[in-house]
């Protein structure tokens, strides 16, 4: 999955508006440019609580109605560990977010 200029400008907003300084603005915008792969991902878990923050903060940034981000979900959930059922519930959740 990528983050398209939409879907960034409306994550840095948000950062901005809850007080992210401009150098911390600037990483992240460079590491939305250069995204890490899905193995990198899970290799920087380090636990279960890890793994679902990691999931929750990827369904939270990506539209899952784009073929290309659902299945890059589906294969995140896979290498964190995250089954079917807690997968859904993140969905849930998320999708209660933005409605």
């Amino acid at each position: 999955g990528r983050i398209d200029a939409k879907e960034q400008q409306k994550i840095l907003g948000g950062l901005q508006q809850a007080g992210m300084n401009e150098a911390a603005q600037q990483f992240l915008s460079t590491e939305i440019n250069n995204p890490a792969t899905v193995e990198d991902l899970a290799a920087a878990v380090s636990s279960p609580q890890d793994a679902v923050q990691v999931y929750t903060a990827a369904r939270v940034a990506v539209d899952v109605d784009n073929d290309e981000e659902h299945e890059f979900l589906g294969h995140l959930a896979e290498a964190l560990g995250i089954d079917d059922k807690l997968a859904a519930q993140v969905d849930d959740a998320a999708r209660s977010t933005t409605a």
